[in-house]
């Protein structure tokens, strides 16, 4: 093709019809688009919302606003994918919040572990140390955990090369650490509290069912 397809035509709909539902504009159906999405894909988007527990399915189309569940206005005030943005909302339920931040900022972007084509044996083996049993969300957190205290002791250029020296992309990780801090205000703001005691992985994998559910 000439042109690269629109967004809009190939990506999950359910942030949209989420987003267009709080600002009250009506059916997405309805919506003038240049380039309206197909019917599947709203309504593989409703599905979703409905799964997520974000929209009430019974309450009237023609008034956008009441259709929102509680679930659903948290949902829109956090700067996730509505699947994630629900996990963060169990997991404050679940005393796991403080984890479960971590691990959907990691979900929202690339993997900040490097596999380079020509030292993937001295990656992995160098990634090792962070490996759980129980999962590799818990993975994440360990990984998590390390770059904390990596980053307390070393100066920034010292950071950046040992990031380098362990198959780590040191701008990931960086992206991961802004990422986590806008959740934790975004959370905040809601009221969401933190967790003081560390969370089990049972706690946190409950969490994260909560938005994988069609999984």
């Amino acid at each position: 093709p000439e042109f690269t397809e629109p967004e809009i035509l190939r990506t999950n709909l359910a942030s949209v019809i989420l987003q267009m539902t709080s600002l009250g504009l009506g059916e997405i159906a309805r919506f003038p688009f240049l380039e309206p999405p197909d019917s599947r894909q709203v309504a593989d988007g409703v599905r979703l919302l409905d799964e997520l527990q974000a929209i009430d399915p019974d309450a009237p189309v023609h008034v956008p606003r009441k259709r929102l569940t509680p679930y659903g206005r948290a949902i829109v005030a956090l700067p996730v994918d509505p699947r994630l943005a629900r996990m963060v909302i169990e997991a404050e339920r679940n005393g796991a919040l403080r984890e479960v931040q971590v691990i959907v900022a990691a979900l929202s972007m690339q993997d900040p572990r490097e596999r380079p084509a020509d030292r993937q044996a001295q990656a992995d083996q160098s990634h090792a140390r962070f490996k759980d049993e129980t999962s590799d969300f818990v993975t994440l957190l360990n990984l998590w955990s390390y770059l904390k205290k990596q980053q307390k002791e070393l100066s920034n250029s010292a950071f950046r090369r040992m990031c380098k020296r362990e198959y780590l992309h040191y701008l990931r990780v960086r992206e991961w650490q802004d990422l986590h801090t806008q959740l934790k205000a975004a959370s905040k703001s809601l009221g969401l509290q933190a967790n003081s005691n560390e969370a089990s992985p049972d706690q946190v994998h409950q969490s994260l069912l909560a938005g994988l559910l069609s999984h």
